[in-house]
């Protein structure tokens, strides 16, 4: 089986190489665990390989998200203006407002999607977050069958996809509504624990299917230039360098 690079040294080295290519991967977590940090990553290490990507955000709006990546280093700006990222979606209320208004469905939404991603030739896709895409649905069936179009959807495409998902704080979940993580091929979960009088930060691959993976939960850190993983050190830790 091909991988691909995620981007961040440290999960590649867990994965023993990197994400399997093709396949769709869960990042969950709690608020300020890093999803979105990890997302740009992944795209950012396609844009270094001449891959192009396409970034669908539910969560906030274009211009805000690029100003928050340039504080970590990462320029979504010159990847666009290279015709290597193509990003769409916007506040859930506005996509609310126009899944309402124009009657569209999760396979409209996905097409959509899809849509894109052909336009750009796009090698990576990131759904910015998978819960509230699936918010924009009412009941728990509706939400199951709105997963399996996008999933399907994007499986299709022959891309590797990163969904980041929402999990409620203090909470032993890997997803928001319980069955996403069973559709997916694979899940990494990122966690923010107390320690004395600090949050220290880690991180786990819960399931990966087709490649070995480690089963340690390892040392995380956010910097000023995003995601350090250090694959060798338990949480609780000091870590230096």
């Amino acid at each position: 089986m091909s991988f691909i690079e995620s981007g961040i040294k440290g999960v590649d080295a867990l994965l023993g190489g990197g994400i399997p290519k093709g396949r769709t991967i869960l990042v969950s977590g709690s608020c300020g665990t890093g999803k979105s940090t990890f997302a740009a990553h992944f795209v950012s290490q396609g844009f270094a390989s001449g891959e192009s990507s396409v970034y669908v955000t539910f969560e906030e709006g274009k211009n805000k998200l690029i100003e928050d990546l340039k504080t970590l280093g990462i320029d979504f700006e010159i990847m666009e203006k290279a015709g290597k990222l193509k990003l769409i979606g916007g506040p859930i209320g506005n996509v609310r407002f126009f899944k309402d208004k124009t009657k569209a469905n999760a396979r409209d939404i996905a097409g959509e999607i899809k849509e894109v991603v052909l336009e750009s030739n796009a090698k990576r896709i990131v759904i910015d977050s998978l819960n509230l895409f699936l918010m924009l649905f009412d009941t728990d069936s509706e939400r199951r069958q709105a997963m399996a179009e996008l999933t399907s959807a994007l499986e299709k495409l022959n891309c590797t996809t990163v969904m980041t998902c929402e999990v409620k704080e203090g909470k032993r979940d890997i997803s928001w509504y319980g069955f996403e993580e069973f559709v997916v091929d694979g899940v990494i979960c990122l966690y923010r624990m107390p320690f004395e009088n600090m949050f220290e930060r880690a991180v786990a691959i819960i399931k990966m299917r087709g490649r070995k993976h480690s089963p340690n939960v390892v040392a995380m850190q956010i910097r000023d230039d995003g995601l350090h993983v250090f694959p060798t050190k338990a949480p609780f830790h000091e870590i230096l360098g």
